[in-house]
């Protein structure tokens, strides 16, 4: 008789075989519709065969660096593609600006600059992150991503035009009709070479076993010889080559230098990554050929119009989300970090008296700051609800989500799609353009969104998890957001919100004090903070909140206990959605547009970026984020001539307006909890000590008085 693990089993094996034939059918049924009516002959064919046997060696080589990285340090790196683009940039300026011979270049940047750029990023950064929680090493690596793209568009204007050229030029070969550059042949014997060279080294040399042997256990390899520092500044030194190589062989293939593009790219060969299941380098290869030929494929053989024109930008991203989903359930549990502390809960009564001195600060700020600062005081508090909603998600349940951006934009569509400027919906009675109503079905068209990213959070977690809500939000600036019904090209006017037949942002006066345009709607957004944040304090102090922690700390023992995980998981992103939601009705009539690069996946990192720095655990956090988010544009408005820092003619400010989110989120590596949570900390045990020396005191105070 079969067992119910065995029982179990077989259903997952079934239902893995029914969702792949489902994706199969669906890849059938687009490339018949997409199909551009070309001929396949044998030319056809090899160009489609070099072109997408070029592509995949640039994500395999990306994706490799992904994996000596990760399998060496346990520390998945977000900014393997910001380490590409900037190195690619640190080639253009050795080969074109400076005029370097190519072969010196590629040297410099290959075997100079990026190895020490690697190694000093895990002597400085990832050295003390072996230990910390999960949510921190993510937030570290994120915040080296935003920082390196902040400093490209520092130092290398992004309005400008850049491109590195080729090798050899446009110099090739024929193979029968078809022309083989030689820079594609040369990109192609790289990553072959590179693919060998990297198997060889990891598990044929001293140097792979040694680096292997540090992330299973680095005391130990340190007992038997190992210098575990060196090993790891190694690994992070040859991922950084493999990045510059990468980068060096994608900006070949581009016609100019993007910052964006170039660091978006190599993030696609994060599918690689994963279908190598981050330790496997030929299935990492693997992973990158199948990336490549998928791309050149679309290219070569389909055509792309309409509402799907830039569909085909989605498909690396759909892949690793495929990859994802049918990792065999043994893979799926991520490596096993230390978890975040958890501030204490207040009283309702506390929460309530500290909302209020907000919403009083709030008021009177409102009463002696102009309009554009008002307006930047508003989506200040508008950032810091978006971040609310990830405090029960990621701060309290430990779901890990770089998602919330897309929910926000769901919410700033409907509020346009369901009031009378959007026109009629399946023949319904809309609302009223500027119907505060509209707030709540924002929040309330966002929970279907939250439904569908609930499912692979009920077999994902921890990184994998984080992986597959990054691929959902990149999904959805192609396949969603760009379509024409929602924002397409041209974006989407949002009104305002009309209270008692006018609008909450026009000047009023209160007590004698002139409020200026905008005050309403930031007095609004105050109250309505107030409100959620009472909600999610009574949330964190009831069941519901305890369940959430309880999950967090152990999912085996929750269930163990009768916790029903499934309903858990499902809630807790359906409530997270709404907050989302409604906070993106807000963002939406604060800003009075709506476009899809506004909801962008990069967009979105700094929300669980700056959250963290906060305390993701705690709505205070979220506040000290959002605030946090506008203080950097805040002192562009300080400095509208900038600071210059002598001798080295550098502005200061505008560095900082580039790089300070993300140097925040790199300094989380020194404080996980965030400042909020880590005050509170502090404070409580200082609390705790002087209740425990009270006594005694009082004792010697009495004997001394009985003496006396």
């Amino acid at each position: 008789m079969a067992t119910v693990t065995e029982r179990l089993t077989g259903r997952q094996h079934r239902a893995t075989l029914l969702a792949g034939l489902g994706v199969a059918l669906f890849v059938g049924f687009i490339v018949q519709e997409s199909w551009a009516g070309r001929d396949v002959t044998g030319d056809s064919l090899l160009f489609f065969l070099i072109v997408g046997i070029t592509i995949g060696s640039i994500y395999a080589v990306a994706a490799s660096g992904l994996v000596v990285t990760y399998t060496t340090s346990g520390i998945f790196n977000f900014a393997q593609g910001a380490i590409g683009m900037f190195m690619a940039f640190v080639y253009w300026e050795l080969k074109i600006n400076l005029g370097i011979q190519t072969l010196v270049a590629v040297a410099l940047t290959v075997l100079v600059a990026a190895p020490l750029f690697g190694a000093g990023i895990e002597r400085l950064l990832m050295r003390r992150l072996a230990t910390a929680p999960l949510v921190a090493q993510l937030v570290v690596t994120i915040g080296l991503m935003l920082a390196l793209i902040g400093l490209a568009a520092f130092i290398w204007d992004p309005t400008e035009s850049r491109a590195v050229g080729t090798f050899f030029g446009s110099e090739g070969f024929n193979i029968g009709q078809t022309y083989m550059p030689y820079y594609r042949l040369i990109t192609i014997v790289a990553g072959i070479v590179i693919a060998i060279a990297l198997r060889f080294v990891l598990y044929r040399t001293r140097l792979g076993v040694a680096m292997r042997a540090v992330v299973d256990n680095r005391d130990l390899a340190a007992l038997n010889g190992v210098r575990p520092g060196r090993v790891s500044s190694f690994s992070w030194a040859l991922g950084a080559s493999m990045a510059a190589i990468a980068g060096i062989f994608l900006a070949e293939e581009l016609s100019s230098l993007s910052i964006d593009t170039l660091t978006l790219l190599i993030v696609d060969a994060f599918a690689a990554a994963i279908i190598g299941r981050l330790k496997s380098l030929p299935m990492t290869y693997v992973g990158g050929m199948i990336i490549g030929l998928s791309l050149s494929f679309q290219q070569n053989f389909l055509t792309w119009a309409g509402r799907w024109s830039s569909a085909s930008f989605a498909i690396p991203t759909i892949i690793l989300f495929l990859a994802l989903l049918f990792l065999p359930q043994d893979r799926i549990e991520g490596r096993r970090t230390a978890t975040m502390k958890t501030a204490r809960f207040i009283s309702l009564k506390r929460a309530l008296f500290g909302f209020t001195v907000v919403f009083v600060g709030v008021l009177l700020l409102a009463g002696v700051l102009d309009r554009p600062n008002v307006r930047r005081l508003t989506l200040a508090l508008v950032t810091a609800l978006i971040m609310v909603s990830l405090v029960p998600l990621t701060g309290w349940s430990g779901q890990i989500s770089l998602a919330a951006i897309t929910f926000v934009g769901i919410g700033a569509w409907a509020t346009f799609e369901f009031s009378t400027a959007g026109g009629e919906l399946f023949g319904l009675q809309l609302f009223d353009a500027g119907n505060p109503l509209l707030l709540l079905v924002g929040a309330l068209v966002a929970v279907p969104f939250g439904v569908l990213m609930a499912f692979p959070a009920l077999r994902l977690r921890g990184l994998y998890l984080a992986l597959a809500t990054m691929s959902f939000a990149r999904m959805a600036e192609f396949v969603f957001f760009d379509q024409p019904e929602i924002f397409g090209g041209q974006g989407r006017r949002i009104a305002d919100i009309s209270v008692f037949g006018s609008d909450i942002s026009a000047p009023f006066s209160i007590l004698g004090i002139d409020f200026p345009q905008d005050s309403g709607l930031l007095l609004a957004v105050a109250f309505l903070i107030g409100v959620v944040g009472m909600m999610i304090v009574a949330m964190r102090r009831g069941t519901f909140g305890r369940r959430l922690i309880a999950m967090r700390d152990s999912p085996a023992a929750c269930a163990t206990l009768g916790v029903n995980l499934f309903r858990t998981k499902m809630a807790v992103f359906m409530i997270s959605a709404a907050i989302a939601g409604f906070a993106g009705a807000l963002l939406g009539i604060a800003r009075g547009t709506a476009s899809t690069m506004d909801f962008a996946m990069l967009q979105g990192l700094p929300l669980l970026l700056l959250l963290v720095v906060g305390g993701a655990s705690v709505v205070s956090g979220a506040l000290v984020g959002g605030i946090l988010l506008q203080v950097f544009t805040w002192l562009t408005v300080l400095f509208p001539n900038g600071l210059n820092i002598p001798f080295v003619d550098l502005d200061a400010i505008a560095l900082q307006s580039k790089i300070g989110p993300g140097l925040a989120g790199i300094g989380i590596g020194r404080n996980p909890e965030g400042a909020v949570t880590e005050v509170s900390i502090a404070w409580q045990e200082k609390v705790e000590n002087r209740g425990d020396a009270a006594p005694p005191a009082a004792a010697s105070a009495a004997t001394s008085g009985q003496q006396a």
